[in-house]
């Protein structure tokens, strides 16, 4: 039975809503069963990973626990606590997860002991090693109880785990089992579905079109066969005329040819008498004449043509696919032998390709042709614009071979594939002459190549991006290496502060206890703490020897390449080792060998650094009557070093590891010999940088030779740095020049002239020996700082600009000393240096090239006073009160100050310029200036702006006469009332610190001065609270402190310095150490500024890691002052003098 168009539609819907609703329901069950199986899944691996936190967690403490009893730290303690209350919360957790399956919920309630037990065992272990009342069996015995019960931990967890882990298994697969099969239901459903709804769409479709067709079919019927006849003539002189062009341009024919030949072809088949071809450049919108047909070039053609070109440029802009002219008289002539003639019509096609205009075609007729040629031009011009752009890309593909060799690989697939392609269209243009549907088949698949280049380009476009990616990588890794240099670095940087702060307690108690104050130590106990200040002092040689390791291996050091005499480098060294050799009973040789050059170029500082390091260890392991030598030589273009010794020896085994930073042939507990192991390190690394390397030769008892070699060119041009000048230096003599004999004083002067000017350098030097100085000239910073060190002269005299390092660089390494930081330095140069900055470096004086001899005399005598016993200082009293001015006068001359007295303004200006003063005293109120306005005078003058300044006021200043003060905030010390003894210790603190470079020190020898003056009798009776988190420190400041007359309080955080502040109200002053735990000096200050009973405590920070800006957060934070460790004993004392003044 046939249903009906209605029915069949009303079926297929009914079909339709019955499938849609099975589908859907099957899909929902099968989605809820997945959740479920998931949410399984999850809850297996959440138990899972309870448990390993559970075991983390006791490994941790377990872990801190061992830490804290092998080192007592703290930080250990509270971490061993916190893990210990997050194992049993997370076992606690753990518990409630396997609520589900009683027999895991069995297995933790069985652990659940155990583990307590553990967790006790360990607090009780804890508690006893705090106490430290334990023996060794009892904690033994702990220990292996420990270990018992964390082997039965390790059992359970380990079958909880297995069970879980075959319990995860199982259940993963039943959720891959039900996704997958959720998947199958939704893929069936959508499958059938869809079916049902193409038949229903197919069923309708055919029988409404067969219906549609048949009614025109039988209008179309008789019409049809009229027209066949005429329509089969025309086809058929179509296709063969196709074929006939089709021909031309089979093959692999180059762009050129191909276009010559189509228009030749195409010419002769449609009968035209003319005709040109235009071709798309490789610049775009541009066509190129490529073929000419009949055509005189004498007619001025255009070799290109653009879419503004005429008629043609029309065409392109239109993207016309046909044009037909009538020709106007004067056009384009037709020549034969015969004559000539204007065509009468003009044809012009585009051959276009993916809606780009690739060719246009110009054809000239006598006659108008009729509709078969441009039906005939209709149908070839896709596969000619199709052949012209495979033509043009063979010759793209061909560059683009040529220019990426490095794909090689690739790019040779994509010829062979080209080969294919190429193939193909010469199998689809044959076919061409079989029908038209061949040739619209071989169009599209050249279509689909074209498609497939494209494709290969965007992969090119993906590889050139991972290289870029990969390239990013390499760059974050150098960033990650860079950022793992720093946080070495940093490291080091810290471990020096943690190092230097018990140092400083050394350093402190081992002074006090060398000076013997109290004559309560007899010689051998005061030699004994001299040999403790030695030996912390050599720790601290230490330090920066770690430190100079890994400048070099971070690729800090640079060499600074220069001229260097060889007798000159032996004699330095014999200076440095000979007395060391005879004391010990050693023949010390230092021998030039063969060829050895007269001088060197290279670096000589980091030369004899190295030299020093192997003359160092020769000596030590030789023992008398022993001999150690040094042999320079030359050989293939090296220089060698060659150091032996006849002492100890090195074993085999050993001799790879010395050269290793902390190794030594010897490295037991019973050794013989010490050292840290660092020396052969920081040399082996230092000659790497030179280039070159050391090798080693030794015989257990028979002695040791090293081997330095190093290329005698160390790239001179790359480590040499340019010089500041821009003129060409000349060769200077460094020379001793002796004075003359009626100019030599009784204690000779020796003067080094840091100078690179000859003429200038001999004109000081006849100058400094006529005033009595033994002078001594170096042309280079680098040469001066050697001499420094071996003639140890007594001023110096530094031009600012030199050829290696500049004046600034040699102040600095010389006030940075301690041997060279009391030698005076006066500064000259031709430029304009900034002053200020000299003296505040630590330069006595600055002076302004050319020198006269007035100029020189003032300059020889300023160093002479200052490299002679120190005189009175001048201070410059500006007061316009001449009473009080005479009162305070007589009081700062009668404690050895010298005075100098102005009662105005103008005439402290008018002293200034005149005199010489270390330090200003001023009253606010003048009689014919305002003193802040005086102040802001003197600091604008370069010569005067280091000058410490004390404000000298009987009343309260503004907040903003305050802030203009604290503008000098380093040089000028606040005074807000008049007190003689509180003016005194003022002066006594800016006086030390007119030059704070050379102030003592106690990491350096310890060297105190007296201070000016003795009032120490402020200090009885008053209490300080010391807040620091070090007993070496709190004993060694302590110590100070009492002895002076202080009575100590001590806190040992912040928090416990607070606590002090509240219970004890007498105390007059806080030092504050800025790092301690729990609270930091920071913090601590913080608060106790917010309290107003404390507003006037006086607190001075103390720190050990003085870097940048820790300062200005110290006084942010509302600390009165600043002191840095090591701690320098007499400017503590003069600092709280001064504050305890000020309450």
């Amino acid at each position: 039975m046939r249903l009906s168009f209605q029915q069949q539609v009303f079926t297929g819907i009914i079909i339709s809503i019955f499938l849609v609703i099975i589908v859907g329901y099957t899909s929902f069950n099968a989605i809820i069963l997945q959740q479920e199986n998931t949410g399984w899944v999850d809850h297996t691996r959440e138990v899972i990973k309870s448990s390993s936190d559970v075991r983390n967690q006791l490994l941790t403490a377990e872990t801190n626990l061992r830490g804290f009893a092998l080192l007592k730290n703290r930080n250990f303690e509270r971490t061993h606590q916190l893990a210990s209350e997050k194992t049993w919360e997370q076992f606690l957790f753990l518990q409630k997860l396997v609520t589900d399956n009683p027999i895991q919920a069995a297995r933790l309630d069985t652990l659940s002991p155990v583990l307590r037990s553990r967790l006790d065992l360990m607090a009780r272990q804890l508690e006893m090693l705090k106490n430290e009342n334990y023996s060794a069996d009892s904690l033994r015995t702990m220990v292996l109880g420990g270990q018992k019960l964390s082997a039965q931990l390790k059992l359970y967890f380990d079958k909880i785990e297995n069970v879980e882990n075959g319990l995860l298994e199982i259940r993963e697969n039943q959720a891959a089992v039900s996704s997958a099969r959720a998947k199958q239901v939704i893929l069936a459903g959508t499958a059938i579905f869809m079916l049902v709804i193409f038949v229903l769409f197919y069923v309708i479709r055919r029988t409404y079109l067969a219906q549609l067709n048949s009614e025109k079919e039988t209008l179309k019927a008789n019409q049809e066969l009229a027209v066949l006849a005429i329509e089969d003539q025309r086809k058929n002189w179509i296709l063969s005329a196709a074929v006939e062009v089709s021909v031309v341009i089979r093959g692999e024919p180059k762009e050129d040819e191909l276009a010559r030949n189509f228009l030749t072809r195409v010419a002769e088949v449609t009968q035209a008498t003319t005709g040109v071809l235009y071709v798309i450049s490789r610049i775009g919108d541009v066509w190129d004449l490529a073929a000419t047909y009949a055509v005189d070039r004498k007619n001025d053609l255009p070799d290109s043509i653009n879419k503004q070109s005429g008629v043609l440029g029309q065409v392109i802009q239109e993207k016309s696919v046909f044009k037909q002219l009538e020709v106007p008289p004067g056009y384009l002539k037709i020549k034969s032998g015969l004559g000539e003639s204007a065509p009468g019509t003009v044809l012009i096609k585009t051959l276009m390709q993916g809606g780009k205009v690739v060719a246009v075609l110009e054809l000239g007729y006598l006659e108008k042709p009729d509709d078969n040629v441009s039906k005939l031009l209709d149908r070839i011009s896709d596969g000619v614009a199709i052949s012209l752009t495979a033509a043009r890309e063979r010759q793209l593909t061909k560059e683009l071979l040529d220019k990426t060799q490095l794909q090689a690989e690739e790019l040779e697939s994509q010829q062979e594939e080209l080969r294919v392609t190429n193939e193909e269209l010469t199998r689809q243009t044959s076919l061409l002459q079989v029908s038209e549907e061949e040739l619209r088949v071989q169009q599209e698949e050249l279509r689909q190549i074209n498609t497939e280049l494209e494709e290969k380009a965007f992969l090119l476009e993906e590889q050139k991006n991972t290289i870029e990616e990969a390239r990013d990588q390499i760059q974050r890794k150098a960033d990650e290496l860079e950022t793992t240099g720093r946080f070495k670095s940093e490291f080091l940087a810290n471990m020096s502060h943690e190092l230097r702060t018990p140092l400083n307690s050394i350093l402190i108690l081992s002074r006090i206890l060398s000076e013997n104050k109290g004559a309560r130590l007899n010689d051998e106990e005061q030699k004994f703490a001299s040999v403790i200040n030695n030996s912390g002092n050599d720790l601290l040689t230490l330090i920066n020897d770690i430190l100079d390791l890994a400048k070099v291996e971070s690729g800090k050091i640079e060499l600074h390449s220069e001229e260097v005499n060889t007798d000159f480098l032996l004699a330095e060294i014999k200076n440095t080792f000979q007395k060391i050799a005879e004391n010990k009973g050693l023949h010390l040789a230092l021998l030039k060998g063969e060829n050895c050059p007269e001088k060197l170029f290279i670096d000589q500082v980091r030369l004899v650094q190295i030299l020093r390091n192997l003359l160092s260890n020769a000596i030590k392991f030789t023992s008398a009557p022993g001999k150690v030598s040094l042999i320079i030589s030359q050989t293939d273009g090296k220089l060698n070093f060659e150091v032996s010794d006849t002492g100890i020896g090195i074993p085999a085994n050993k001799q790879n590891a010395i050269f290793e930073a902390f190794q030594q042939a010897d490295g037991s507990t019973s050794r013989k010999y010490g050292g840290t192991g660092l020396g052969l390190s920081i040399s082996r690394e230092l000659a790497n940088l030179f280039g070159g390397a050391i090798s080693l030769k030794s015989e257990v008892g028979k002695g040791s030779t090293f081997m330095l070699t190093i290329p005698l060119e160390v790239n001179p041009e790359k480590n040499r740095q340019e010089p500041v000048i821009s003129e060409p230096v000349k060769e200077v003599k460094t020379e001793i020049v002796k004075p003359s004999a009626d100019a030599v004083n009784e204690r000779e002067n020796r003067l080094l002239l840091i100078e690179d000017d000859p003429i200038f350098a001999e004109d000081m030097a006849n100058k400094a020996r006529e005033s009595g100085f033994e002078v001594l000239i170096a042309d280079t910073g680098y040469k001066a700082l050697r001499f420094v060190a071996t003639f140890k002269p007594t001023a110096i005299i530094l031009d600012m600009h030199l050829p290696d390092l500049s004046g600034d660089e040699v102040l600095k390494e010389l006030k940075s000393d301690p041997l060279t930081r009391m030698i005076p330095v006066h500064t000259v140069s031709a430029g304009d240096e900034s002053i200020a900055k000299v003296m505040e470096e630590g330069a006595i004086g600055f002076m302004q090239k050319p020198v006269d001899k007035r100029s020189a005399e003032v300059i020889f005598d300023l160093l002479k006073l200052e490299g002679s016993t120190p005189e009175k200082k001048r201070i410059l009293l500006i007061e316009d009160d001449a009473f009080q001015s005479k009162h305070f006068g007589d009081f700062l001359e009668a404690n050895n100050l010298f005075v100098l007295y102005a009662y105005s303004g103008e005439e402290a200006l008018s002293l200034l310029s005149r005199e010489i003063v270390d330090g200003i005293i001023l009253d606010i109120r003048l009689s014919d200036v305002n003193g802040l306005d005086l102040l802001d005078q003197i600091k604008a003058v370069p010569k005067w702006a280091s000058l410490p300044v004390v404000v000298n006021t009987a009343e309260d200043l503004s907040q903003e006469d305050l802030t203009r003060v604290m503008k000098y905030s380093h040089p000028v010390v606040m005074k807000t009332r008049k007190s003689n003894d509180r003016l005194l210790d003022e002066v006594n603190l800016f006086l030390k610190k007119i030059q704070p470079k050379t102030a003592p020190s106690i990491q350096n020898n310890y060297s105190f001065s007296n201070p000016v003056v003795h009032s120490e009798r402020v200090f009885v009776g008053k209490k300080v609270l010391l807040a620091d988190d070090d007993m070496r420190n709190i004993f060694a400041l302590s110590a100070v402190l009492e002895e002076a007359g202080f009575t100590i309080t001590i806190a040992t955080n912040g928090r416990e310095a607070l606590e002090k502040l509240g219970e004890e109200k007498d105390v007059d002053l806080v030092l504050m150490d800025v790092m301690m735990p729990e609270m930091d000096g920071i913090e601590a200050t913080k608060f106790i500024r917010k309290q107003a009973k404390w507003n006037n405590l006086p607190i001075i920070a103390v720190t050990a890691k003085a870097m940048q800006g820790d300062r200005e957060l110290c006084l942010a934070a509302g600390a009165n002052d600043y002191i840095s460790k090591p701690v320098d004993v007499d400017k503590l004392l003069s600092l709280i003098k001064v504050w305890l003044h000020s309450v």
